[in-house]
């Protein structure tokens, strides 16, 4: 299962901007999966709930968005989703199309808690999207 190796590379690189910039505690993290991209989506959220503790104590979250398969026709320019992974042009019936979305394996943001007082909050703390 490669997505162990893809959360365990994602968490150290989440861990070490937080190292690098200062941040607070993580709360969440926000990450598109492409359903071309290669990994599941499923198995992520898995692996990370598994792999999870022996990085924090606290609960952190992950968020997965899963980016649809489309493609635009060279042809007549019909920008589509790519259904059962048939990359044909459902306007013209052509085959020479380019993937403009569903590629995409990346962290959109993290939340974190911020140090600062926030004097409405019950809690003392504040959450910030970075």
């Amino acid at each position: 299962m490669h997505e162990r190796s893809f959360i365990k590379g994602l968490i150290e690189q989440v861990l070490e901007e937080q190292r690098i910039r200062g941040l607070g505690a993580i709360r969440s993290i926000q990450l598109q999966v492409g359903e071309f991209s290669g990994m599941e989506p499923r198995l992520i959220e898995l692996a990370f709930a598994e792999m999870r503790p022996e990085y924090w104590q606290t609960e952190v979250a992950m968020v997965v968005e899963t980016i649809p398969l489309t493609a635009i026709c060279k042809t007549c320019q019909a920008e589509f989703g790519v259904l059962s992974f048939r990359f044909i042009c459902p306007r013209c019936g052509e085959r020479d199309v380019t993937v403009t979305g569903g590629e995409e394996l990346q962290i959109t943001s993290l939340t974190i808690e911020s140090p600062q007082v926030d004097p409405q909050s019950a809690t003392g703390r504040q959450d910030q999207v970075v």
